[in-house]
């Protein structure tokens, strides 16, 4: 999940880019991502799949669900490689997924807002991201990702800060 907001964040950056058609104003090279993320609600596998498990895996799962269920907030702190390619590319989400689509909701030199919708089996997941560029070497946004399944609902509410650190990208941040 940690590696899906970061992607998002500099991924939001790249769809702001696109948006625009010119390049963002933001460096590329090494930035550093805070996340604050809060979580909570029920999570269900598909049935189908769940009739596919033993008894023994099913408890296991169900009490796997169970736990992460419980409402929780975490912070985190990663460092990515943003280049001129993903920056010039404009999505945030992966444009070759066939169960997902994507749409800027809104845009201006400053502030983007994002949106993907996908769906698989019976479980549906919309995300919406909004950030700002503060400057060239800041951006601050937020996140919420819905997850519906199996008439459950799980919900993760994002804040970031994201800061370039360098124009040159160490090898541990890919």
């Amino acid at each position: 999940m940690r590696r899906l907001f970061v992607l998002l964040v500099l991924g939001a950056i790249s769809a702001w880019a696109a948006a625009q058609s010119q390049s963002l104003n933001v460096k590329t090279g090494q930035w550093q991502t805070t996340l604050t993320i809060n979580s909570g609600g029920t999570l269900a596998m598909p049935e189908d799949s769940m009739a596919k498990l033993t008894p023994e895996q099913r408890a296991r799962v169900e009490a796997a669900m169970k736990q992460m269920s419980k409402p929780k907030a975490i912070t985190r702190t990663n460092q990515d490689c943003l280049t001129q390619d993903e920056l010039n590319r404009g999505t945030p989400f992966k444009p070759d997924d066939k169960r997902c689509t994507q749409k800027v909701l809104s845009s201006t030199s400053s502030s983007l807002s994002v949106e993907q919708d996908c769906s698989e089996d019976s479980i549906t997941t919309r995300t919406v991201m909004s950030l700002e560029a503060r400057n060239p070497e800041l951006v601050n946004g937020t996140g919420t990702t819905t997850v519906h399944s199996e008439g459950h609902t799980y919900t993760s509410k994002v804040n970031f800060t994201s800061k370039w650190l360098s124009g040159l990208c160490s090898n541990k941040s890919r």
